[in-house]
């Protein structure tokens, strides 16, 4: 049986950031108790569904593909800033995973980690309810460029989590950085790298800086108050964090994402890795090889193969919901195989590898060469993808223009 993922969102930030169009709001502690017991009613209802071999979209018709207790081997606590919260509340929604499904004894469990959020308390809380990852958002070490997103932590509160995470018993940190800020320079990027190498993660997110519609950010650019990032440097600097990432012994295995090989090193014609990392973030290889996850909490999403479906946005809706039918399901989609096969085409082509055109013609039956030859055939003289060996892979190109190659799927 295949095993399944479970994202758990934790919507509450004590300041929202600039950049970020995620679905948040306001802390309050009582709040947060009367959310956890509500996320906590929703596991255990999906876990009754799944063990009577139904799903969120029973009402039309639609039967899981799992039989009995569902085996999960990834749990992710996402937000939002699911450090804020007290500890003892994530233990209750581990515990809740535990009662309702088969959660492996070795699953990864992750938590997002705002600097300025933590306790040594709380991070031992953490260890004690079974979180063994820990995916700290740094984003920047220079305290300018932090306060101008919003964030409310400071470089040495950034480099004082990694050491109290390791002396709590952490082996297996991520640190996410974003590259092409407004008024950002090479030299600055060169210095966030250099400080986040230094630091020797486990794992590495680094993000080129996406200004989405409705962010602070977006309003600060549109009227002037900032500058608009420049697509080229953001380019130089894509390009300055992989040669880094790989030169300091990382694997890039998908595109923004780079896992350490520790002594596992050896590389190919491209400079990748040819053994893959023990360290990726096995619960996002689950959205990128379309793997089963199911999402808990207000505006989570999931999908369990054959359908997606989101939650409820807004927090007390959510919980009103929950609270009264055990499920806050919003929008429903049931994927023909044709939408299966293109969703899962150019997600799994974030990944550096790529895919296996024979394995992917057998498990969604769909001849990628036959179907989109002309567009291969055009993105391949662009020189964003490659084909060899049977596998169809981005190119480093393909790398940073990858939404183009994307558009071609959809």
């Amino acid at each position: 049986m295949e095993k399944i993922g479970i994202y758990i969102h934790i919507p509450f930030c004590e300041r929202k950031c600039t950049y970020c169009n995620f679905n948040t709001t306001d802390f309050f502690a009582d709040l947060s108790e009367r959310y956890a017991k509500g996320v906590a009613r929703e596991i255990a209802t999906h876990g009754d569904l799944l063990a009577s071999g139904e799903t969120a979209l029973r009402e039309n018709g639609s039967r899981s593909r799992f039989a009995g207790r569902p085996r999960v081997d990834t749990i992710f606590f996402g937000g939002g800033t699911p450090s804020i919260v007290e500890a003892a509340q994530l233990s209750s929604l581990v515990e809740a995973c535990r009662a309702s499904f088969d959660v492996e004894p070795d699953a990864e469990i992750t938590i997002e980690v705002n600097p300025a959020t933590f306790s040594r308390r709380k991070l031992d809380g953490w260890r004690a309810a079974g979180i063994n990852r820990a995916s700290v958002g740094v984003q920047s070490f220079i305290d300018r460029e932090l306060a101008a997103l919003s964030r409310t932590h400071t470089a040495e509160d950034a480099r004082r989590t990694l050491e109290a995470l390791r002396e709590a018993g952490f082996d297996n940190v991520s640190l996410d950085l974003i590259a092409g800020l407004p008024e950002q320079t090479k030299e600055d990027w060169a210095f966030n790298l250099r400080e986040a190498l230094d630091l020797r993660p486990e794992h590495l997110s680094l993000y080129l800086l996406e200004i989405k519609h409705g962010t602070q950010l977006y309003g600060q650019i549109k009227r002037g108050a900032r500058p608009r990032p420049d697509d080229d440097l953001a380019a130089d600097m894509y390009r300055m964090m992989c040669e880094a990432a790989r030169e300091a012994g990382y694997e890039h295995y998908e595109i923004s994402n780079f896992a350490s090989m520790g002594d596992l090193r050896g590389r190919g014609d491209r400079g990748e890795t040819i053994r893959k990392s023990p360290v990726r973030s096995e619960h996002n290889m689950k959205y990128w090889t379309g793997a089963p996850f199911y999402g808990v909490g207000c505006g989570a999403h999931s999908y369990d193969g054959r359908a997606r479906w989101m939650n409820v946005l807004k927090t007390e809706s959510y919980i009103e919901q929950v609270e009264s039918t055990g499920l806050a399901v919003a929008e429903r989609a049931a994927l023909s195989d044709e939408d299966r096969a293109a969703e899962a085409l150019f997600m799994a082509l974030r990944l550096t590898e790529g895919i296996s055109l024979g394995e992917f013609r057998s498990r969604y039956g769909l001849d990628v060469v036959e179907r989109h030859g002309r567009e291969l055939e055009r993105l391949e003289d662009a020189g964003l993808i490659e084909m060899s060996d049977g596998r169809l892979r981005l190119t480093d190109a393909g790398l940073l223009l990858s939404n183009e190659v994307f558009v071609a799927f959809v």
